[in-house]
């Protein structure tokens, strides 16, 4: 049996992780100045666009590419190269299409939506935002089609020119725009219009490599099914992970909703000062989904490479798979999120330095969040590892189940003058240990690789917690001499150090894995 998939999950993983550190450092080059610049009463208007963003163009960037690269690496595996191309022409034709209906309904209904939010000043932050959603769906089908060959080169690339556009153009636009009688909601737009732009030269990017690619490629002969047969699976594939993945999106907007109107009718808040209290808890999750998206490649690489594993019956490859995402994954998350934890505040002061009353009321929000960077990994894991098997539906199970928690919980604790606003990374964190619990127990006779993945999980959440309390020791003597961002700064640098030594003390990483890493690139 031959297969046309390319390189391994660790390659892929490895490729994707770097362009990931890229974009995300990127992107925190890109929020530094914005939210300095917003403070904020901007960010409330530029994360409430995203929120709405998020949950349509989620369909694009969750369901499509990986059904498309699901089956493409099925079709794959028996040298099918014709029925691999037919799925992306006919994929590509059909989200075209969706792409153009729901940027339509953020341009045309921003003002409606930003009044249902009760933040009317975010309308032309939404309206900027249509023409993202536009273009990602058309990149999600291409994304899709080079995931299933397991070729993650042009996905990074094109993550990079959409980051370094959003970086360049937007932070020029939003300064230039701020200037303006717009003020903040004219600079909220103009950093988002960067966005729009890399969206657009990435599809350009996408097209011109596939067209390379398949040039005077030589058909394979074999029988195709119908456009049909394959709309049929795309969307049997597709709906119930856009579905589980819009769920998050809905509960992220139903936050918004939520959080504006208690704090103002509940609480008995000024809108100003509700929406200046939601911009400082987007700050807050932005620093949490920065690690978060390191989690990202191993769940994209990993799919492809078990799917065709599962399908050949390798059971030696589907363990092995498995317990390397577990391991890879923990190695990101787990020093990020007790880092986090553990220096909250002189992570918040260091990025949004001119805004210290927003960096000091976010602290201990992101200290939840840091807790949150963990639970959010092993979700995004074991819902990738449900989808190779073709449990598509299961994840939107326990997504629902978590979206409701949360949601209920969201509200109560919200309504706690109290608590407040800290309810919401509080909901997250509890949303997240339902799903995961769900998770398990739908894995079930799957997991037989739980001793290795136990195993490899004790030795990272080792190396974490001596990072952690020498990241604490740390900050503890560093604070007083040299301030809170230069201690800081000595601290996080420090506990990388200790983190780095520990996995090679606690056998959680070895020399000879590392150099068979790299051989197998």
């Amino acid at each position: 049996m031959k297969t046309e998939t390319k390189g391994s999950f660790l390659q892929g993983a490895f490729i994707l992780t770097i362009s990931t550190a890229l974009v995300k450092i990127a992107g925190l080059l890109f929020t530094i100045p914005i939210a300095n610049l917003l403070g904020g009463t901007g960010m409330g208007y530029f994360y409430t666009a995203y929120d709405i963003y998020n949950m349509l163009a989620v369909l694009a960037s969750a369901g499509l590419p990986v059904a498309v690269s699901r089956m493409v690496s099925e079709t794959l595996v028996n040298g099918n190269r014709d029925e691999a191309d037919r799925i992306y022409k006919v994929s590509v034709r059909i989200f075209t299409v969706i792409g153009a209906v729901i940027a339509a309904v953020m341009f045309f209904g921003a003002d409606i939506l930003a009044e249902l939010l009760k933040n009317p000043n975010s309308a032309l932050s939404i309206r900027v935002l249509s023409f993202t959603a536009f273009f990602s769906f058309i990149m999600s089908s291409m994304r899709g089609y080079f995931q299933g060959h397991s070729i993650m080169t042009y996905t990074a690339v094109s993550q990079v020119i959409e980051a370094v556009c959003k970086l360049v153009l937007g932070c020029a636009l939003a300064y230039v725009l701020m200037a303006t009688e717009l003020s903040y909601a004219g600079g909220s737009a103009g950093a988002i219009l960067g966005v729009s732009v890399g969206a657009a030269l990435s599809v350009l990017f996408l097209w011109f490599n596939m067209r390379k690619m398949r040039k005077n490629r030589e058909p394979s002969g074999l029988a195709i099914r119908s456009d049909g047969a394959i709309i049929k699976e795309l969307f049997r594939i597709a709906v119930p992970v856009s579905l589980g993945a819009s769920v998050m999106s809905v509960v992220n907007l139903i936050d918004t909703a939520v959080i504006m109107r208690v704090l103002q009718d509940g609480l008995g808040y000024t809108y100003e000062r509700a929406n200046w209290l939601y911009g400082v808890f987007g700050n807050a999750k932005k620093i949490f989904n920065f690690p978060s998206a390191f989690i990202v490649p191993f769940t994209v690489s990993i799919l492809p490479v078990l799917t065709a594993a599962v399908t050949a019956k390798n059971k030696e490859k589907i363990a092995e798979n498995m317990t390397n995402c577990f391991k890879f994954a923990f190695m990101v998350s787990m020093p990020a999120g007790v880092g986090i934890m553990v220096l909250a505040n002189p992570i918040m002061n260091i990025i949004y330095f001119n805004t210290p009353d927003e960096a000091n009321a976010g602290a201990p929000m992101l200290a939840v969040f840091g807790l949150a960077v963990i639970l959010y990994s092993v979700v995004s894991i074991t819902n990738a590892i449900l989808q190779a098997f073709g449990k598509v539906n299961y994840p939107l199970i326990s997504l629902c189940t978590g979206a409701v928690v949360k949601c209920v919980l969201n509200a109560v604790l919200l309504g706690v003058a109290s608590i407040n606003i800290m309810g919401a990374p509080i909901a997250t964190c509890v949303c997240y240990v339902v799903m995961i619990a769900m998770n398990f127990a739908f894995l079930g006779k799957y997991m037989t690789n739980l001793r290795s993945v136990a195993a490899n999980t004790a030795k990272v959440l080792l190396s974490s917690l001596v990072m952690g309390g020498a990241a604490y020791g740390l900050y503890a003597l560093l604070a007083d001499g040299l301030g809170v961002k230069l201690g800081g700064l000595v601290s996080i640098a420090g506990a990388g150090v200790v983190y780095v030594v520990m996995l090679f003390v606690f056998r959680a990483v070895t020399v000879a894995e590392l150099k068979g890493m790299l051989k197998r690139r």
